[in-house]
């Protein structure tokens, strides 16, 4: 595995390209959605590269409510297209207004199957600021957790749990914090760390 810990941002955009990340068609799902992982340097060890996650607020009715998840939500008809969407909704949520060109390539289109989940088409963009942003969460959030790569690839990190409703289901996990990503935030993550060499 690539070492983390002389990750080149300026290599994002080849890495991202290769495979070409799978695009879902409109008619895929009744909706889309984009979210953002957004890449900084730790700001006391500038060589560790962490990524940014929310804590969603617990909201009735959100099948999400409470989750560790990615910034980011549904696409509005006023959004030119899904990078507007995510950029839109990273501002909404963190305060943190990315320029366009800050986003250095997308990742594999997922479409949740759970009968529990509505019929949605998620687009992962993938970020990269040279300093790390302040956040400010808005009322959809209640925290923020940024979580370095090497942490995130780390096997030490990893755990199960079981999910009991709809029906006992199996999870793996990262575990940092207190926070647990699991479920589409960790198919993203692990799709990002294949492509830059972070994981088989």
């Amino acid at each position: 595995m690539a070492d983390l810990l002389a990750f080149d941002p300026a290599a994002l955009p080849d890495l991202l390209a290769t495979p070409e990340p799978v695009v879902l068609p409109p008619h895929a799902a009744d909706r889309r959605a984009a979210v953002t992982l957004l890449l900084t340097p730790e700001p006391e060890l500038p060589a560790q590269v962490e990524a940014l996650f929310a804590l969603r607020a617990e909201v009735a009715g959100d099948p999400w409510s409470g989750h560790v998840a990615l910034p980011g939500g549904r696409e509005d008809p006023g959004d030119a297209d899904l990078v507007e969407t995510a950029r839109r909704e990273l501002r909404e949520e963190t305060a943190i207004d990315l320029p366009r060109p800050a986003f250095v390539g997308r990742l594999d289109d997922l479409h949740p199957r759970a009968v529990h989940l509505p019929s949605i088409v998620v687009s992962p963009f993938v970020a990269w600021l040279p300093e790390r942003p302040v956040v400010n969460e808005n009322y959809e959030l209640a925290g923020h957790v940024w979580i370095p790569l090497t942490d995130l690839a780390a096997p030490e990190r990893r755990s199960r749990f079981v999910r009991e409703k709809p029906e006992p289901r199996e999870f793996e996990t990262i575990e940092y914090a207190g926070a647990m990503v699991w479920g589409l935030t960790l198919a993203i993550v692990d799709d990002f760390l294949r492509r830059i060499g972070g994981r088989p």
